[in-house]
């Protein structure tokens, strides 16, 4: 099983540098230790001839692989749940090498191919920049001050490991030479507008730091320095990750004889369904024609993954299931769409529609209400709580 076996007492919260699984083996608040028992269950019930495989890639330090793997055992519990059954690394018997996550088959033989697939928002954020700032963050949270904590902004991105010794210096000094009381009557009266900043920089990273003056009876007693973080503000996309994840898996397999679905995990906490649609059919731009307002309007742009400059494509895809943020957490608080390709070679099954689905019927799409994650998954509506 993926999760260590001992008494735990570490009820702090997750640290800046902390990968997900260390947190969630290590803490022993209550709505964590709900999670953690939903996983192992759901782990247990994974085929045990591919479990040690998925039980590695949770236990990485790779949040993609963590992510990766949980969304399939979501995936697969649910599906479990509601009566399927499901073969892990099928043969799509194509000659083809590669081989998709599951195939599904249903109790009246009906089966299709599921591939499961992470989409990130287009930010412009590189992985090995954000590591090296999780890194030094982590090294200047893991030193508390008796009488403050902090807050930080962070703007920019490295290209060189930054110096966590040299930032915790200078944090420690500058939070010495304060006023705690002074401070916390501002910060009462006004916020952290009106506290002191120190800025620091490293290359095109630069962190603002405020201080958070403790009240007098918690000062001596943190266990962290770092109070509030915030990454900045950045232009995101959403919309075209999306589609360039559908993209990705629609041609992977050859010519596959059943259904394939595209199951897409996008990490937005609120995917719009404006960005689900754009993904598919291409991108709606408004177009202004000065002095012909009749002729202005939306457009519907042909850079989608189902529909092209040349018309309809990638038809391997029978429907593609979005989720928005899906983790072990979020359960309860998550929508899916299932959107049914009206150009499939090979229509998607009509069992799937017992989800919430869409499809398009007289150049319009037509929603239909089905059964929602929280059902599914049988828990209330404030889990993990």
């Amino acid at each position: 099983m993926p999760f260590s076996d001992f008494v735990r007492t570490d009820y702090s919260p997750r640290r800046a540098p902390e990968s997900s699984f260390r947190f969630l083996n290590r803490s022993a608040r209550s709505e964590i230790a709900r999670v953690r028992a939903f996983m192992h269950d759901a782990v247990s019930r994974y085929p045990e001839d591919e479990r040690d495989d998925i039980i590695a890639r949770l236990q990485s330090e790779n949040e993609v692989n963590f992510r990766s793997a949980s969304f399939e055992v979501l995936l697969h519990e649910g599906l479990l749940r509601l009566g399927f059954t499901l073969t892990v690394h099928p043969d799509p018997e194509t000659g083809v090498a590669k081989r998709p996550d599951f195939l599904v088959r249903a109790k009246d033989g009906t089966e299709f191919f599921l591939e499961a697939v992470l989409a990130g928002e287009r930010d412009g954020r590189n992985p090995a920049g954000e590591a090296m700032k999780n890194l030094t963050i982590g090294l200047l949270d893991a030193t508390p001050h008796a009488s403050f904590r902090l807050d930080v902004q962070s703007y920019g991105s490295p290209t060189t490991q930054p110096s966590g010794r040299d930032l915790t210096r200078r944090a420690h000094e500058w939070l010495n030479s304060l006023d705690a009381d002074r401070l916390r009557v501002l910060l009462i009266e006004g916020g952290l507008e009106q506290m002191p900043t120190l800025f620091w920089t490293h290359e095109d990273w630069e962190l603002c730091l405020r201080p958070i003056p403790l009240s007098a009876d918690r000062r001596g007693t943190a266990t962290r320095l770092v109070g509030v973080q915030c990454d900045g503000a950045r232009r995101v996309n959403t919309w075209e990750p999306l589609r360039n994840a559908v993209k990705k898996k629609s041609n992977r397999y050859g010519s596959i004889a059943k259904p394939l679905i595209v199951a897409v995990n996008a990490d937005s906490f609120n995917l719009d369904e404006i960005d689900e649609v754009q993904a598919l059919y291409g991108e709606e731009p408004w177009v202004e024609i000065v002095g012909h307002t009749d002729q202005s309007g939306p457009r519907r742009l042909q850079n989608g993954a189902w529909s092209g400059p040349h018309g309809p494509q990638n038809r391997k895809v029978s429907g593609v299931w979005f989720f928005n943020d899906l983790t072990p957490y979020t359960l309860a608080s998550r929508r899916s769409t299932l959107y049914l390709n009206p150009w499939a070679n090979i229509p998607a099954p009509l069992l799937l529609e017992q989800f919430p689905t869409r499809r398009l019927i007289d150049q319009s799409l037509v929603t239909a209400d089905g059964i929602d994650l929280r059902s599914i998954f049988g828990i209330h509506a404030e889990w993990p709580e």
